[in-house]
């Protein structure tokens, strides 16, 4: 497979002329700002949504309606997002997402705060921030190759990993935190945080267009000739080449199998025990502690993350995150006890932040600059349509005769055993570690 290759005429960003320490770049770290920024924002608003569309509605299915019709749309629009990211400069797109969010974060809060909110006008404010995500939001992602070297790519997704993890573990406490003190209160966070995006992607280098495909390449130096002015290829050809192009490597069609498999068990599991304590009248304090605990070990192991990465090559480490997942879950099929729960969850939990860093970093290190947008999310499409679909399955499964919780962790459990002997069979097993990616067929 090629790797990124830049036209005489392309600006190479310093990053890629001088080895430096990733946070002496001041586009890494501007970059690491703006997505945080983003991210953040997504958790709070993500987190009120279900909550305010309870209060508006007073139904919990319209709820739980609103928190669906928000993440199908999201994925159906994600690959077209990419799609776009490929087409258009990175960083206006960025600016462009921060401001959208911004205005609409604003006007939903404003509209909140003065009571002029009702649950139709606040679904389509969903669905409005659905649309502004799929759409605008894998410009962050697509954005990071051309700001970081290959060589330390894996320690970017590492990076990324503990600040997802950081996410995840304070997000709903500050979400919930503001909502008390009011409704409308994330909404004027995330207004807040998405102001600060826009600010830093302003200061992101401009010179970080999409490198051109080599028909386009091809035909400028017809044009330098002084032959027929080039034409850009359209929208769905780029479209359609982004999912050829992914469905047809190897390496990353078995991660897509895998990432499809293993989504579905801890789906089925963070869901499955979710509905399970709440049905048990566990108190909701000691349900959120269980996402707090998991969220401590993923902060651990996304700490461990690079050393492993670098020391373990990237295929051994896949299979042993299956490994260690499968063996946590299996004493859940046999207890529903509070505590054996909380710490099989954060076992499971552990090492799935090293193997991101490693899987992700191979994959879009290897991803040639001007096909990031449409392979992030097609990759993301394709692993998270499955995952979609597991809470309704969950829901079926818990009411069960006899079975109920059990008949979730036998799903959990079959899924993992699945992936992990994926993981042993599949060219994903040959992935080496970062120092020799270059080599590694994709």
């Amino acid at each position: 497979m090629n790797t990124d290759v830049h036209s005489p005429n392309q600006a190479v960003p310093d990053s890629a002329r001088s080895p430096r320490s990733l946070w002496s770049l001041a586009a890494y770290r501007n970059w690491l700002i703006a997505d945080t920024s983003d991210v953040f924002a997504v958790s709070l608003h993500t987190f009120a949504i279900p909550l305010i569309g309870l209060a508006l509605s007073g139904s919990t299915f319209v709820s739980g309606l609103l928190v669906t019709i928000e993440s199908a749309i999201g994925l159906m629009l994600m690959s077209i997002g990419g799609a776009i990211a490929d087409r258009h400069d990175r960083r206006r797109l960025m600016i462009l997402l921060g401001c959208a969010g911004m205005g609409l974060s604003l006007a939903t809060t404003v509209l909140l705060a003065t009571d002029m909110m009702d649950t139709t006008m606040f679904a389509l404010f969903v669905v409005l921030f659905a649309v502004m995500n799929g759409l605008l939001g894998p410009s962050n992602d697509a954005m990071l190759k051309s700001i970081v070297p290959m060589e330390r790519f894996a320690k970017a997704q590492a990076i990324r990993e503990a600040r997802e993890s950081c996410v995840e573990l304070s997000g709903g406490a500050i979400g919930g935190l503001l909502y008390r003190i009011a409704g409308w209160f994330p909404f004027l966070a995330s207004t807040v945080l998405y102001l600060a995006a826009a600010l830093t992607a302003l200061m992101l280098p401009k010179k970080t267009s999409p490198t051109p495909t080599p028909a386009s390449e091809d035909a400028s130096s017809a044009d330098r000739q002084g032959d027929e002015q080039p034409t850009a290829p359209s929208f769905l050809i780029q479209f359609v080449e982004g999912w050829q192009w992914t469905l047809t490597r190897r390496t990353i069609l078995a991660a897509i199998v895998q990432g499809a498999v293993i989504n579905v068990a801890c789906y089925g599991s963070i869901i499955g025990v979710q509905i399970m304590l709440a049905a048990q009248g566990t108190d909701a304090a000691l349900i959120g502690l269980v996402g707090t605990a998991t969220g401590i070990a993923a902060l651990i192991g996304s700490l461990a993350a690079g050393r492993l990465v670098d020391h373990i090559p990237t295929g051994r480490l896949i299979i042993l995150t299956f490994a260690v997942f499968t063996l946590a879950m299996v004493p859940l099929l046999f207890t529903d006890s509070y505590g054996v729960i909380v710490s099989c969850m954060s076992v499971a939990s552990l090492l799935f932040p090293a193997l991101n860093a490693g899987e992700l970093g191979f994959i879009y290190g290897r991803t040639p600059d001007h096909m990031q947008g449409r392979v992030s999310t097609v990759f993301e499409t394709t692993i998270g349509v499955p995952g979609a679909l597991t809470p309704a399955l969950v829901g079926w499964l818990l009411q069960a005769p006899e079975l109920g919780f059990r008949a979730v962790m036998l799903l959990v459990v079959a899924c993992a055993a699945i992936s992990l002997m994926l993981a042993c069979i599949t060219s994903t097993r040959n992935i080496p570690l970062p120092a020799r990616w270059e080599q590694a067929e994709l």
